[in-house]
């Protein structure tokens, strides 16, 4: 899980600053990444307090950072669609 996290967090910020593709697959990754961000930003919460407790040598931040990381990047879109008059 954690390698998929790091891999949505690096092709959600390859899709803010480099690629521009057709205004429906924008719309169509910035509502998946949102997903994928907002679910691994919950389960990594949940992992990192669970395994504080239960398993305190097995305790990782990676995909709660990961899933913040994408949160951020899809903020991000969403500011520079509106600044770029880019809406369509």
């Amino acid at each position: 899980m954690k390698t998929f996290a790091v891999l949505v967090a690096l092709a959600a910020w390859g899709h803010l600053l480099f690629w521009r593709p057709a205004p429906w697959v924008r719309w169509l990754l910035f509502m998946a990444f949102l997903v994928l961000g907002s679910l691994f930003t919950l389960a990594g919460g949940f992992s990192y307090w669970w395994d504080s407790g239960m398993r305190p040598s097995q305790r990782s931040a990676v995909v709660l950072v990961c899933g913040l990381l994408t949160l951020a990047a899809q903020a991000g879109r969403l500011f520079k669609s509106l600044s770029d008059d880019d809406l369509g």
